[in-house]
């Protein structure tokens, strides 16, 4: 155990369905996701990845994760992250989050 007690972290973890409705190709897809993953990674530090529909031009499911050491600034960022994804050209057809504690 360390001096100033058990190291905590939080993974917060979000499922989401987008709909891009002006996507005519899975290149047209490709391009909304790409960005998204650069945004998701350089605004909040988030990974990222696509988990289903990989197949289909205008529709996808993805994940992705957020680490934080304090709750509180994690559910803000997590929050964040889904204003942004919210504010954009696609549709969030659903977006389900669920914040982990980790002990170490």
């Amino acid at each position: 155990m360390r001096k100033d007690g058990p190291a905590r972290g939080f993974v917060g973890i979000a499922s989401v369905e987008l709909f891009f409705g002006e996507a005519g190709s899975l290149k047209a897809k490709r391009m909304h996701l790409r960005r998204i993953r650069d945004q998701l990674k350089r605004r909040f530090g988030a990974t990222f990845a696509e988990v289903g529909y990989q197949d289909l031009w205008q529709r996808s499911r993805v994940v992705f994760a957020i680490a934080a050491s304090d709750p509180t600034v994690l559910e803000a960022t997590l929050s964040a992250a889904r204003s942004f994804l919210e504010s954009q050209e696609w549709e969030v057809v659903g977006l389900v989050d669920e914040v982990v504690e980790v002990d170490a």
